[in-house]
């Protein structure tokens, strides 16, 4: 594997956002590649995160008020899917897709339960909070885009 040159400015430390400028992305300095293997990495970092969070919640997770416990859950279930939903379209084009779909659903599936469970969900609206928090990265996206197809016909 052939190792890329690329050209790095060096930075200016003197600047008031030093570390923070060199470290953006740059269009012309960041190949895609790059920039979608760094967002796979961070991504299933949050996944595994949230994933092990609501699977092993805090020792004080008991002692916490139902609110905390409820804001603890779909926090933890907004970034679990977010993160996931991120994985999903930059492997859109991955082979085994049937396969990787499968696996995600079982995934959801194993998550949505034991987040439940953890939440001690006992009415309709709980679990329609909780569904929410699953479906909302695809919400954000599809809304505009159905929108947008039906307001200007494409």
């Amino acid at each position: 594997m052939e190792i890329e040159a690329r050209d790095h400015e060096q930075p200016d430390r003197f600047s008031k956002d030093w570390p923070f400028s060199y470290f953006k992305f740059d269009r012309k300095r960041d190949s895609a590649e790059h920039v979608r293997n760094s967002m796979l990495v961070v991504a299933a970092l949050v996944v595994a995160a949230s994933y092990g969070a609501v699977m092993s919640p805090p020792d004080v997770f008991e002692k916490w008020s139902r609110y905390t416990q409820l804001v603890f859950i779909y926090a933890n279930t907004l970034a679990w899917s977010t993160s996931f939903f991120i994985i999903e379209m930059l492997t859109a084009s991955f082979p085994f897709q049937r396969e990787l779909q499968l696996s995600y659903i079982a995934m959801g599936a194993a998550y949505g339960v034991v987040a439940a469970e953890q939440a001690n969900l006992s009415n309709g609206v709980s679990y329609i909070t909780l569904g929410l928090c699953f479906l909302a990265p695809y919400i954000i996206r599809t809304i505009p885009t159905y929108i947008k197809n039906k307001c200007c016909g494409r």
